[in-house]
């Protein structure tokens, strides 16, 4: 009885963040993931990130130490596996105890077809290191997925809020009031998010752009913008003469205001072939590559992207 009623005062006098179970076998693998993972976890723990820096799904390799780190892993999320196909063996290998957690499953999230034809481009720059958004993809759950760039709608992003909580919750029942109430402040923020994003895009409507790759179907979805094409250049190898004119006609054709670069490929090309005709260049990344991993980031990554839109499509003057 005094345990019981000792414990019961500890409730009241001290924060409920100490009173928690510490939480640090959980794995992500992306920036904007780990940031939601980060988010439903708070204080409780300090969720892995296999993939920083400039570093990027396409053509990404593990390292033996992270090898090691998912074998001791609780819960491993990722998008799915189709996207980090790095993870194929790995998680193959990994023991029955480890979860493993593919968020394009969780209820409530909404896929995309991947669009093809025209003036979009086949998504083949690191396909040669396994990553594919190919239609009718199967992944390791047995469904198939189209474009898999799922967490750049917030909505999205408050599904799999939840799906982090309900997860972590089941893993760690005694932390479970704590997840969601951090899974609620996230899908409040994320609501004020979504509402100040669709305020600041509406002047760019009817602005037509070009982007290096088809990553932002679900963004450019929620916020009703026109995307008119993509690009999709191997970064390190130079383009034939009849690539740079195909890509020249393409802009002119399309009356593109914009082309927006990725901070993890070479913009060189892009130069090139912008040479001269009345379009400007901007960045466009969806992964955060240089923001700071860590809660915040989804929220910053998504306002960078508000920001990088306007900031090359409005009119200069």
């Amino acid at each position: 009885m005094m345990r019981f009623l000792f414990r019961l005062i500890l409730l009241f006098l001290v924060p409920a963040s100490a009173l928690a179970t510490e939480t640090n076998a959980v794995v992500v693998t992306i920036k904007p993931l780990h940031s939601l993972v980060q988010g439903v976890m708070g204080e409780t723990g300090k969720a892995t990130l296999l993939i920083s820096g400039t570093a990027s799904p396409h053509g990404f390799s593990l390292k033996p130490s992270q090898v090691r780190g998912l074998q001791d892993a609780a819960v491993v999320f990722y998008i799915d596996g189709s996207f980090e196909s790095f993870l194929k063996n790995a998680l193959a290998a990994l023991p029955e105890r480890v979860r493993k957690v593919s968020l394009s499953h969780a209820e409530g999230v909404e896929l995309l077809a991947r669009r093809e034809g025209g003036a979009w481009e086949e998504d083949d720059h690191g396909h040669e290191h396994g990553h594919s958004h190919a239609h009718g993809v199967t992944d390791d759950h047995g469904t198939q997925a189209d474009n898999l760039h799922l967490w750049l709608d917030p909505v999205n992003a408050i599904m799999i809020t939840r799906a982090i909580a309900a997860e972590l919750g089941r893993l760690y029942p005694e932390n479970q009031p704590l997840y969601v109430q951090n899974a609620e402040n996230q899908i409040a923020r994320l609501e004020i998010l979504d509402a100040e994003l669709r305020t600041r895009l509406a002047p760019l409507h009817d602005k037509p752009y070009i982007v290096l790759h088809d990553a932002y179907p679900y963004f450019e979805s929620r916020y009703d913008l026109q995307p008119v094409g993509s690009l999709t250049l191997e970064p390190d190898a130079p383009a034939s003469a009849k690539k740079l004119k195909e890509i020249r006609l393409k802009i002119q054709e399309t009356g593109a205001v914009c082309i927006f670069r990725e901070p993890q490929f070479d913009d060189r090309l892009l130069q090139t072939a912008a040479e001269g005709l009345p379009v400007r260049l901007g960045t466009l990344d969806p992964l955060g590559a240089t923001l700071d991993a860590g809660p915040d980031l989804y929220v910053e990554l998504m306002n960078a992207l508000a920001h990088n839109l306007t900031d090359c499509l409005q009119d200069p003057s």
